[in-house]
């Protein structure tokens, strides 16, 4: 949902346990800042900031997910991720974060 609970579709690029760019047809006026939420699979909720879009889409940093969603999410991306080694090192790296 973007802000005033305007609902779009698009397609997730460069989609990592950080964040994701979010293509969309037709990007609405957002400002850098404002928070969203994004569900992926019609099964994964997160509470998203902006960091940055352009007229292809919107760059978005994961803010928030509930645990329960966190799990599908692991899974989502250990599944379909080439490097399945590499993906296992990154989520190392996030759980050593303070």
């Amino acid at each position: 949902m973007l802000p005033g609970d305007l609902a779009m579709k698009g397609q997730t690029r460069n989609l990592s346990f950080g964040g994701t760019f979010f293509e969309l047809e037709r990007v609405p006026l957002l400002k850098v800042g404002d928070f969203i939420s994004l569900e992926l699979l019609a099964r994964i909720k997160f509470t998203c900031e902006i960091i940055h879009y352009n007229a292809a889409g919107i760059g978005l940093r994961f803010d928030f997910i509930l645990i329960r969603y966190y799990e599908l999410f692991k899974e989502m991306m250990l599944h379909n991720a080439p490097d399945r080694d590499q993906m296992i090192k990154e989520l190392g790296r996030w759980s050593d974060s303070p």
